[in-house]
């Protein structure tokens, strides 16, 4: 393609975009196969990071000593399975650390060597002749896997067995069949049965300790206790042998083979009579007797076939059946059969088994024993069919060839209570010799059934595939009207014959206090199944007026109304010297008086001639509300008077505090001072010169440069900067402020020291010299630090005020004993020169590149 477009193109730049393209196309195609070498990488990086957490998982869950068995079992050596694991960075040693089990074989112990007739019932014969065991762990796994798939389609799930034998794909589909219609409630369905084969096989392994079936025929491997008593006693345990006899002492080999032990008991008694004249047979007059019991069951090997989960041979007991073969083998696949499992022997078929016998009817009916040799083969299940929707058990079933829709409705357990049974719907697949051109695949069928009784008996025949729907009857009432609101007993009440509203109300246990008895509705259903509205007087109806005591219909719906509802409650507010002002509810006749008791009351600085009503104004739009003047006494208590306005909705009653009316307010005095306490203000406005002449003045020792202020204020406490010496020299002074509520004045005694802090090398008081600068006291508290901002030396003096240095040549004023001097942290800036000069280097570097690189492509 490259070639063609280039022969349209000039000699002498044909080159050039011949290599263009080409270079071009390379490009994509190592872009295309970088990309798809990365999707694969993370794909197989998922895929063993998911074997791995798997395989981690099941290991946490098993001992060190099911580990080792279950590795017997499959076959797998422990340095194979050490190196599988290893493969996906999983170290077996680690769990295999805290205990080696015991592996040596039964044989072993007994000091004989194991041979291939020594495989234990429930084990698989390899080709090698080692055996494995189908495990208890192996079933709860299937079990868990089983419980853990969804109710619809394919999911893959681990198979903990297939990774540790090291195949290469660990993971393994499950198909769960799905229902076809979801109409009945069920989006799915799952297959019925295969869940029994996920319980433990010793669930159904024959009873060793039982008594001898009269049908068990014996074999090769049986062993056999005779007891000889009476005049001669012997007491043998002989086992049968390959050949099919009973090596007997003094009497020799006796045929055993095929007979039942009544039948070998009675050839027994014949051939010992030749030699123990005494038996007689077993006659009357014998002196001496025998017994012969089965003292331990042969083990047989069989095979199971055909849609199993596990196929190969098995070694069981003598006494298993086909259910046994079956559960050892994991039970049929998800397309084998459960109804017809066949036991081949000698090419003819031997007995089969119906699963759904046992798991339906319970009943166990005529089984057929194993023998050594036999062939359990399950084939494909050749007929299937779902039903969901109001049965017992909705699921998929497989059906035998004339089993008909009665049939399967027994094998789902019958129909529920509120099955609906006049119409059932089948889904159904157009068989293959029904389909044609022309037609379609898939249809839907109704059945029509007058009775119950029909539907259980239907002979209607179904084909493979099919779906049934067994519907709910409706949730429609017969004879029902429902009663809302307001009413004693509301709820679902049953219509009787000529039921009246009066009637059911009476039922209803009438109306409550708050319902409002003037209207009430009635909502009925129409045929067209649109609902109309019924209006009635409730009060009238219980009076038996004709007009409103309406008759009722069925699926009617009573509903009454609170008084609420049509006269809604409002509010009134309060506000001012009142001990709870806020919004309280009007009730009808409340009066200013009653508003406020319901407030708690009166303050004892309320003004009771200055109360006013501000009421709401629906006159003119301009105006907001309307200010009504009340003279209430202050004995408001006692009832109602003329001065007594009735309140209206959202009405606003206002108290005022009586300005006269005044409580104490303190301030405290305290320090070096003759009476120090807590003064009470005398008037607004007193001074501070005022309150410490009140106190006395000052004691010896007081330091009045030193004295303050302070000021309860909502932040906290705060101390407001005076002069004192100032004030008490001159009243008119603007230092003598006017003392409020809450305020404190200290008077310490002298402090003579000026404290230090902050960046110096010693903080630390430094006492006080007079006329001395600032320099000696830092001097005197070590000097500056290296991070000392030298410049920002503040100086508080004791009462608060901040030290000023003088100008020129005026000397600098005195720093007073008490005052603090700080000397503050230096700040230090983040010189970020160098790192922005790297940044823009980079930018212009990365866009001088990408500048080159659009000058080559556009060449």
């Amino acid at each position: 393609m490259n070639e063609r477009f280039a022969t349209r193109r000039t000699p002498t730049r044909s080159g050039r975009h011949r290599r263009s393209g080409l270079s071009w196309a390379l490009g994509l195609a190592l872009f295309a196969a970088v990309g798809l070498a990365l999707v694969s990488t993370e794909a197989r990086a998922q895929s063993r990071d998911q074997v791995r957490a798997e395989a981690e998982l099941r290991l946490k869950a098993l001992s060190p000593a099911q580990i080792q068995k279950k590795l017997r079992e499959l076959g797998v050596s422990r340095d194979e399975a050490a190196r599988r694991a290893a493969d996906y960075g999983i170290s077996l040693d680690d769990y295999l650390r805290d205990e080696e089990e015991d592996i040596t074989a039964p044989d072993e112990e007994a000091g004989r060597e194991p041979t291939d007739d020594a495989v234990k019932p429930g084990q698989k014969k390899t080709k090698a002749g080692e055996t494995r065991r189908t495990t208890a762990e192996t079933t709860m796994r299937k079990d868990e896997e089983r419980k853990a798939r969804p109710k619809a389609g394919r999911e893959r799930l681990f198979d903990f067995d297939a990774f540790l034998k090291g195949d290469a794909d660990p993971w393994r589909s499950t198909l769960v069949v799905p229902g076809f219609s979801d109409r009945t409630g069920s989006d799915s369905l799952e297959l019925f049965g295969l869940d029994i084969f996920t319980y433990d096989e010793s669930t159904v392994e024959p009873a060793l300790n039982m008594a001898t079936p009269a049908s068990y025929r014996l074999g090769p491997g049986d062993e056999l206790e005779l007891t000889v008593w009476g005049e001669t006693k012997l007491k043998l345990r002989l086992v049968v042998t390959r050949e099919g006899n009973l090596i007997v002492p003094e009497v020799g080999p006796v045929s055993v083979n095929g007979l039942t032990i009544t039948q070998f008991r009675e050839r027994l008694h014949r051939r010992m009579t030749e030699v123990y004249s005494g038996i007689k047979n077993g006659e009357p007059g014998a002196n001496t007797f025998l017994d012969v019991s089965l003292s331990q069951l042969r083990t047989i090997q069989v095979f199971v076939l055909g849609e199993v989960e596990r196929p190969g041979g098995y070694t069981l007991s003598s006494m298993s059946n086909i259910l046994h073969a079956l559960y050892v083998a994991g039970g049929p696949t998800i397309n084998g059969s459960l109804r017809e499992a066949q036991a081949m022997r000698d090419g003819d078929v031997a007995g089969t088994l119906d699963v759904y016998d046992h798991m339906i009817l319970g009943r166990k009916g005529k089984e057929t024993r194993l023998q050594d040799g036999d062939v359990v083969f399950v084939r494909p299940a050749p007929k299937r069919v779902a039903i969901a929707g109001r049965v017992v058990r909705p699921a998929i079933y497989e059906i035998k060839k004339n089993e008909t829709l009665g049939d399967l409705i027994s094998l789902a357990g019958g129909l529920r209570f509120d099955s609906y049974t006049d119409r059932v719907h089948v889904q159904r697949v157009v068989p293959f010799d029904q389909r044609g051109p022309g037609r379609k695949d898939f249809v839907d069928l109704d059945l029509v059934f007058a009775s119950a009784a029909d539907l259980k008996k239907s002979p209607f025949a179904l084909e493979d595939g099919d779906v049934v729907s067994v519907m709910r009857i409706g949730r429609v009432a017969e004879n029902r009207v429902t009663v809302r609101g307001p009413v004693q007993q509301p709820g679902d009440f049953e219509l009787t014959p000529g039921a009246r509203v009066r009637d059911i109300l009476l039922r209803a246990d009438s109306l409550d206090r708050d319902a409002f008895a003037e209207r009430g509705t009635i909502y009925r259903t129409l045929p067209s199944l649109r609902r109309e509205v019924i209006a009635f007087n409730p009060r009238l109806a219980l009076l038996g007026d004709g007009a409103h005591n309406l008759a009722l219909q069925s699926e009617d719906t009573l509903e009454f109304y609170r008084t609420s509802e049509f006269f809604p409650t409002r509010t009134v507010s309060i506000g001012g010297a009142v001990q709870r002002a806020g919004t309280f509810q009007r009730h009808q006749g409340m009066r200013v008086s009653d508003l406020i008791v319901m407030a708690g009351g009166a303050l004892p600085n309320a003004k009771f001639d200055a109360v006013e009503i501000a009421r709401m104004d629906t006159a003119t739009v301009e105006q907001f509300g309307e200010i009504i003047p009340v003279n209430i006494t202050g004995e408001f208590w006692k009832g109602v008077d003329s001065t007594d306005v009735v309140l209206r909705d959202f009405d606003h009653v206002l108290i005022p505090y009586d300005p006269r009316f005044s409580s104490p307010k303190t301030v405290r005095v305290y320090g070096f001072l003759m009476l120090q306490g807590d003064y009470t203000l005398r008037f607004q406005g007193e001074k501070l010169s005022d309150v410490i002449e009140r106190a006395g003045g000052l004691r010896s020792g007081a330091y009045l440069a030193g004295a303050r202020l302070f000021r309860e204020e909502k932040g906290g406490r705060t101390q407001i900067p005076v002069d004192f010496v100032r004030v008490l020299a001159d009243r008119n002074s603007l230092e003598n402020v006017d003392i409020v509520e809450g305020d404190s004045i200290y008077v310490p005694p002298l402090d003579n020291v000026v404290y230090v802090k902050g960046e110096v090398y010693t903080p630390a008081g430094v006492v006080y010299r007079k006329g001395a600068s600032l320099g000696y006291y830092i001097q005197q508290a070590g000097g500056f630090t290296k991070a000392a901002e030298d410049g920002d030396v503040a100086v508080t003096l004791p009462n608060g005020r901040k030290w000023e240095p003088a100008w020129f040549i005026f000397p600098d004023p005195d720093i007073l004993p008490g005052s603090t001097v700080s000397v503050p942290r230096k700040l230090e800036t983040e010189d970020n020169t160098l790192p922005i000069l790297r940044d823009m280097t980079t930018i212009l570097a990365s866009l001088a590149a990408i500048t080159v690189a659009l000058i080559q492509v556009t060449k």
